[in-house]
């Protein structure tokens, strides 16, 4: 099975990839413009940290509700409602950012990534549902790959938007991004969460809590994305890399850039390793420990760079290890969980991301307030991520559920 072939022959997978793509277009336009919104009304790390925040934590919040959401009501009309309340959500940004009231944009970002909390889990628990057994390691692949593609197009697309357009510009085009998106996912097929008469399980968040009792591989393995997100310190430090850090290259253009190197990484980690990798379990487990490590030589890279162009390709090279990490780990936490409780595991695994994204971010921009260099941050960050390195190879060792 093939990339081009599961898109030809699966058109409702097809649907929500073409609904996918164009709602990635449009979150990493979005990224770019609240970037360069925060820089022209607030000159702080804090207050890119905090707009990190907005676009992470929401989901952490909202996911003891929205993973129960998605193990009870047809996922469809969640994906749809979502998508449309998202329109509404971005021109209320828009109307904030011409009023100059940075703190009004803040509020409506926030509620705009809550609702988006939603939809992430939702989509997620979908694609087995869409995806035959044999294609699920090609279907999450392209899922984890079209993120990466659309970071390196959005985000290109971004910077040349946001300098020609200006930032209501690009959120005009983020709006028009959600609308289509909903287009294409209204045409799908009813997902419910359980087949049609089974007996309706319990859904409340413990419950689902409960299921991972007792199972330490499937535990650790919805915790990868948690601890990835020890690497959220390089995106407080990339508006730094393209405001000033390096001569000749400032302004929204290099930002775009930057964003698009990352991309381009992780479109490589995760399509374009699976093919060295393989769809095998135990190939897609061991693979894991060798991208931690070449997230830990990619971090020291960022901090020695000494040019723009380096600093990119080792941002890229970043990428690559975590295109492999989320690739891989949510293939694997698919194969190991059941249709029933998708919503809430997913919901969770995506929420811990979320957190601990929020969690560097503020301790990020606060570090570099205070006077800490972005190279003693991301040597730092080099030798944390040293530990889920250790814990991953413990578990494959260790863990009896694996």
């Amino acid at each position: 099975m093939t990339y081009v072939g599961l898109l030809r022959e699966n058109r409702p997978f097809r649907l929500l990839w073409l609904g996918t793509v164009v709602s990635f277009l449009g979150d990493w336009l979005t990224t770019v413009a609240t970037m360069e919104i925060a820089r022209q009304l607030s000159d702080s790390s804090l207050a890119v940290a905090g707009i990190l925040v907005a676009k992470t934590l929401p989901i952490f919040l909202v996911a003891p509700w929205a993973g129960p959401l998605a193990d009870r009501v047809d996922r469809r009309w969640l994906l749809v409602g979502t998508d449309l309340l998202r329109v509404v959500l971005v021109l209320v940004m828009t109307a904030f950012t011409i009023a100059g009231s940075f703190g009004g944009m803040l509020v409506a970002l926030t509620i705009r990534t809550a609702v988006g909390g939603v939809f992430i889990p939702a989509r997620t628990a979908a694609i087995p549902d869409l995806a035959a057994e044999r294609e699920l390691p090609v279907a999450m692949a392209l899922n984890a790959g079209t993120w990466s593609v659309m970071l390196a197009v959005g985000a290109a697309l971004g910077g040349v938007i946001t300098q020609q357009l200006g930032v209501v510009g690009a959120l005009g085009v983020d709006a028009l991004t959600f609308l289509v998106s909903a287009a294409f996912l209204w045409f799908l097929p009813p997902l419910p969460p359980r087949e049609e008469g089974t007996a309706t399980p319990d859904t409340t968040f413990v419950e689902g809590l409960r299921y991972l009792r007792g199972r330490v591989y499937l535990t650790v393995l919805l915790c990868q994305k948690g601890m990835l997100a020890l690497s959220g310190a390089a995106l407080v430090i990339l508006p730094i890399y393209a405001g000033g850090a390096y001569a000749g290259y400032v302004g929204p253009l290099w930002l775009g850039v930057l964003y698009a190197s990352r991309g381009v990484g992780s479109a490589l980690g995760s399509m374009g390793m699976r093919k060295l990798v393989g769809d095998s379990t135990e190939h897609m487990q061991r693979a894991l420990v060798p991208a931690y490590a070449l997230l830990v030589v990619a971090h020291v890279g960022m901090a020695f760079a000494p040019t723009f162009p380096l600093a990119a390709a080792a941002i890229a090279l970043a990428m690559v290890g975590m295109g492999m990490i989320w690739t891989f780990s949510g293939t694997l936490a698919q194969y190991a969980t059941e249709r029933h409780v998708r919503g809430r595991l997913f919901s969770l695994e995506f929420g811990l991301s979320m957190l601990g994204t929020t969690v560097v971010s503020v301790a990020t921009g606060a570090a570099l307030d205070a006077g800490f260099t972005p190279r003693t941050v991301l040597c730092v960050v080099a030798v944390a991520l040293v530990a889920p390195l250790l814990l991953w190879a413990a578990v494959l060792r260790w863990a009896h559920d694996a």
